[in-house]
Formats: C-alpha cells, structure tokens, sequence
C-alpha cells in the first residue's frame, strides 16, 4: 500500500511539472510571436510637410487688382491702366460672351509681381465694331513664362482680389475713333517742309529703319513677316491698323517729338522715332 501511495504521488509530480513546462513554453511563444505596431506618425507628420512645402512652392494667386476705364481705338487691343500681381503673371482679354468672359482673344506678354502701368494688350483678331472686352489676371503657376491656362489642365489659373473674387472686369471699347491713314499730308500752316521719305521694315518680329528725321518725313512701314503686325503709336499718333505680309503703311510727321510705337499682336515688339523741327 505505501509502494502505491508513493507512485501515485511520483505520477502527480511529474505531471505538474510536465503542465508547468508546457505554460512557460506557451508563454514563450506568444512573448516571440507577439508584435506591437507603432502609429506612423512620423511617416504622417513626413507627408504632411511634404504637402506644405508643395503648397508653399506654389505662387500666390491673391491679391491681384486691375484697374480698368471704357476707351476708344481701332479694335487692334486694349490698354490696361494698371495690374497688381502677387507673382508674375499675365493680362488674358476674353470677348463677351452675354456679359460674361467668353473665350480668350488676346494674352499680354510675362508681366512681373508688383503693379505694372498701360498694360498693351493686342488682340489676335480685330474687333470690327464697339463692343465689351473682359481684361483678367491669370497667375504662371507653373513658373514656365508660357501662357497655358486651358490647354495645359491645372496651370495658370485666374488671379484673386484680397476679398476672393476672380480679377476681371469689363471694358468698352469703342471702335473707329479718329485714326490717321495713307491720306495723311503736311499741314500747309505748320511749317513743315521736307516732303522726305523713309522707311521701317517688320521682319522676324522686329522693327528696324530709321529712327530720326525732321518734320515732314514721310515714313513708309512694310511688313516682311509672315504673321500679321501693326505699327501703333504709344500715343495714338498713328495706327497702321493690320498689316499682312507685303502690306505697307504710311504716315507724314508734321509735329517734333519722340514718337514710341509697337505693334499690337505682339507688344514685345517696340521701337521710338524722334522728329526734329
């Protein structure tokens, strides 16, 4: 009896310690299998940087202001008295469409962040008669000095004023103002005397000829190119209107002064012809 009682507690006692080693292996497997994840913070504060400073590269569309006036010409382009632009941009003229902007009929050239003045901004097709023009500020968002806005999505979208409205207004421009032409002759009464004449010739998108003659001087402007041009007075002295190519205009001095002109479709183009009296 005491031989069975003493197996009996052997068995009991290799048992539980059989039952105790299999727990410790337990819970050692589950301390080996078990993981903890972090929250990626950090990878979320990385990406949320990374879309600051994306929308920090990005240029300001706000403030922009245009200040705007009614005007007569000859349909060619539009001038506009002043722009503010918080990063460079340009001045895209839209036609009416009902009173609102329609589609774009002409894009002024790169302008800088700040205020520019007598902004010039041809048209690429003249308006035939008296009608509203929608002159807005478009932003180069993408830094490329191209004007892209609807042929590239996303780019170079309109400017805002400081209270968050699109920076447009109309304009009405009154076509067929008083212009000079070929007919232009000397005022028999001002003194003018010379009865020259000289040239300017458009070629490549650049004007070139004389630059200084006396009172009187016929000057004979022939467009080479084989885009459209026009040789505009600054200060609507004259106005060739638009010249195709071989297309000549001519126009008679009859006052001094230092006369600035452009041409409309392109207002890069530029060049100055003083006249002495």
């Amino acid at each position: 009896m005491n031989t069975q009682r003493h197996l009996l507690r052997s068995a009991a006692g290799i048992a539980a310690a059989i039952t105790l080693t299999l727990a410790a292996c337990g819970g050692d497997d589950d301390e080996s299998t078990s993981t903890t994840t972090a929250p990626p913070a950090a990878d979320a504060d990385a990406a949320t940087d990374d879309a600051a400073d994306v929308a920090g590269d990005a240029p300001a569309l706000s403030p922009s202001a245009l200040t705007l006036a009614d005007q007569e010409g000859d349909g060619t382009s539009v001038v506009v008295g002043s722009v503010d632009l918080p990063a460079p941009g340009f001045i895209a003229v839209h036609g009416d469409a009902g009173g609102t902007p329609g589609p774009v009929i002409g894009v002024s050239d790169l302008l800088p962040a700040g205020t520019s003045t007598d902004v010039v901004v041809g048209f690429a097709e003249p308006l035939a008669a008296t009608g509203t023009v929608f002159p807005m500020v478009h932003i180069d968002t993408d830094g490329n000095g191209i004007y892209e806005f609807g042929a590239v999505e996303g780019v170079d979208g309109p400017g805002t004023t400081a209270d968050g409205d699109v920076a447009v207004g109309p304009v009405v421009l009154t076509v067929g103002g008083a212009t000079s032409d070929a007919t232009d002759e000397p005022d028999a009464t001002d003194g003018s005397a010379s009865g020259a004449t000289e040239a300017i010739t458009i070629a490549e998108f650049a004007f070139s000829g004389v630059t200084e003659v006396p009172v009187g001087t016929t000057v004979v402007v022939t467009n080479n190119d084989g885009a459209a041009h026009t040789w505009s007075a600054v200060d609507g002295a004259f106005d060739s209107g638009t010249l195709g190519q071989g297309d000549s205009f001519e126009f008679t001095f009859t006052e001094p002064g230092e006369f600035a002109y452009f041409c409309n479709f392109h207002p890069s183009m530029t060049g100055t012809i003083t006249v002495t009296g």
